[in-house]
């Protein structure tokens, strides 16, 4: 366009007129989304008589850019004005705030699920720990694991030394408000969670304009940064913490997180004096309502880094009250026995650096596919370490970052918002790396990863971008808006789904008989936390007496064969192993291994290991039962893969094989 435009200045012998030039600029910077509006004006420059000679010829080269058919180029258009105007919109952050609640309405309907039944029990004053330590699950005391194997609450694998527990203690706040408003209310519950996701994308949205609106990009900076917004908005991966009551805490976290880094970049960029003391505020109240918190410092290192424009001591003295902010929560994180060990599901990055570092590039590669591509990482996290499904994981995972890392080291506008953004989303990623990969831990790395998408929109819209980043950002559109939320509705489903089976599997146990002061015995749950811990702690939340004791022979997901030694004694052979998956892992370190002969004694069960697998897990156990298999206390149950169904042991020297179940998750 810019070439015709100089051959027809030359045929009239000079430039075009000011007006002319001015608009031609206007178009060359707006491109495709504001050619028809320029030939309006064009149009109305040349019926008013301004300008005759060099307007004609630019209205004749506008009118020749649009395409045929010439309706389809109209309709195209001005949708394409309609639209920005609608993401450059003042209202724009509170209309995709209720957007985003909006969306996620049927959440309110999903009533407890999971760990919400686990944390109503301390809610509720039932466990003596107090609700303040809510999620503080293991505290690595092993009397206290002891206490709780022998009631059932964890099985007889567990590392006596295992410690789970976080520090979100604000996030336990907003849950007693709950339960001190409307303790039965669980659609209230969940309404209150959504407020603050509507909270956080309108946070999200308001820094998002703030980046975009550095940097001289003009008018598209910020229909760029409604684009990014509206990303973010719709996003899935947002879809379990808005159902999930034991997640509202990353909601929480991000909101406070992002508004520190709003905070800062007006301190910054406007000398805003509040923001003095907000940001290190805010960020202690993102620590404080979740480790995931830990991600706002990646995004305030990313603005100094990238998008401030003081000295380098200026920088590093603005940095200094966050930092401070951060070393005290480090400090009573570490002091306060916070944090993971002994679990083979969760690392502590600050415990077991080494462990994390492990297991680091695996999990970011699991989480960076479940950022950028319809398939969740959780999905991923389930193929064991080893496996040809594993490898194809890790080649898939470093073939998309080294597509991206091409992609967006070739803008050539909005370079430093993409560097903040891809600094905050990179290094979000190494305290979300801690648990396996689950996309309802992308909050942070969701946000930096909308933003680079809103900078890659800004160079195609700007320039003449190459086919590839065209054909890209249309798939990057595409899978996050058309795929986003049928995606989000299929995670709620997921959830719900095993969220009911939890239940109706801990209720399958009460069909036959009471439980109540018997012994309950689980030859193969699905898993040893949802499917076991859910039994007691389920019936004391509605009131009805716990069993006696609850006990887990082995996980489901292994075929096993049980043979009847005597009266007293089974022998369990496992197929693949005692953990066949990862989340099997979730009591027990793999470094923490089982000898052959290793014996677990509780007071009515014994568990002894007679054969290793050649990985060194459990093969075969020895069970043996001191009142004897049909004591008139037992209660014994095999799960079909739906429920608990009652079960008796063979007779002696009958041998029976019992097949795999698939996991609640599956």
């Amino acid at each position: 366009m810019k070439k015709l435009m100089k051959k027809e200045c030359s045929r009239s012998g000079g430039r075009p007129e000011p007006v002319a030039s001015d608009l031609a600029r206007t178009g060359d910077v707006l491109g495709p989304m504001a050619t028809l509006g320029l030939e309006r004006k064009i149009d109305q420059a040349v019926a008013s008589g301004g300008g005759q000679s060099g307007l004609d010829s630019v209205a004749v080269v506008v009118r020749l850019s649009n395409q045929a058919p010439r309706f389809c180029g109209f309709v195209e258009a001005e949708m394409k004005e309609k639209v920005c105007q609608w993401l450059s919109a003042r209202s724009l952050p509170l209309v995709l705030g209720v957007l985003a609640a909006a969306l996620l309405l049927p959440a309110l309907f999903g009533g407890l699920q999971l760990d919400d039944h686990f944390q109503r029990f301390r809610l509720l004053g039932l466990d003596d720990r107090g609700a303040l330590s809510l999620f503080v699950f293991y505290n690595g005391d092993p009397e206290v694991m002891r206490g709780q194997m022998e009631a059932g609450y964890v099985p007889w694998w567990a590392n006596l030394e295992m410690r789970h527990a976080n520090f979100r203690y604000l996030s336990v706040l907003t849950m007693q408000l709950d339960y001190l408003l409307w303790p039965d209310n669980f659609v209230l519950m969940h309404a209150h969670s959504l407020a603050w996701l509507a909270a956080l994308v309108v946070v999200a949205t308001s820094l998002y304009r703030r980046v975009f609106a550095l940097g001289g990009l003009g008018a598209l900076g910020v229909p760029c940064a409604g684009l990014a917004s509206l990303l973010y908005a719709v996003d899935d991966a947002h879809s379990l913490p808005a159902a999930y009551l034991a997640n509202r805490n990353a909601l929480i976290a991000t909101t406070f997180g992002l508004a520190a880094v709003l905070a800062f970049a007006r301190l910054r960029g406007d000398g805003w004096r509040p923001g003095l003391w907000l940001t290190p505020l805010l960020l202690a109240l993102s620590l404080s309502a979740g480790e995931i918190g830990a991600s706002t410092c990646a995004y305030l290192f990313g603005y100094v880094l990238f998008l401030d424009s003081g000295s380098i001591r200026s920088r590093l003295v603005a940095l200094s009250p966050s930092a401070t902010v951060a070393a005290l929560w480090l400090a009573i994180h570490r002091l306060g026995g916070y944090g993971s060990e002994g679990s083979g599901f969760y690392v502590d990055p600050l415990g077991a650096p080494l462990d994390h570092a492990f297991l680091l590039i695996d999990r970011a590669l699991a989480l960076t596919i479940g950022q950028w591509t319809p398939v969740p990482s959780d999905w991923l996290s389930l193929l064991p370490l080893g496996t040809s499904g594993a490898t194809g994981m890790r080649l898939a995972g470093l073939l998309l970052v080294t597509g991206l890392g091409l992609l967006f080291a070739r803008l050539s506008r909005a370079r430093s918002q993409c560097g903040f953004f891809a600094v905050g989303a990179v290094l979000s990623l190494a305290p979300v790396a801690a648990a396996s990969p689950q996309d309802r831990l992308l909050f942070f790395v969701g946000f930096g990863s909308m933003g680079m998408i809103g900078a890659l929109a800004v160079n195609v819209a700007t320039e003449d971008a190459s086919r590839v980043a065209r054909a890209s950002l249309g798939v990057l559109l595409i899978v996050h808006t058309v795929l986003a939320v049928p995606m989000a509705y299929v995670f709620l489903d997921l959830q719900n789904r095993a969220a009911r089976q939890m239940e109706r599997a801990a209720e399958s146990v009460s069909s036959s008989s009471d439980p109540a002061g018997k012994r309950v015995l689980l030859v193969n749950p699905p898993d040893s936390v949802y499917s076991v811990t859910s039994i007691p702690m389920m019936r004391m939340n509605e009131g009805r007496a716990a069993p006696r004791s609850v006990r887990a022979l082995a996980h489901g997901g292994s075929r096993m064969t049980v043979r009847t030694v005597d009266e007293r004694t089974l022998r369990v052979v496992l197929e693949r192993g005692l953990f066949p998956d990862a989340f099997s892992r979730y009591y027990r370190d793999p470094g923490l291994a089982f000898l052959i002969g290793d014996r677990v004694e509780l007071s009515d069960l014994i568990m002894e290991i007679e054969e290793l697998c050649d990985n060194g897990d459990p093969k075969i156990v020895r069970v043996t039962i001191p009142d004897g298999l049909w004591h008139a206390d037992n209660m014994w149950f095999v799960h079909n893969g739906q429920t608990y169904e009652a079960w008796t042991p063979p007779s002696v020297g009958v041998e029976v094989t019992i097949e795999p179940v698939p996991s609640i998750f599956s």
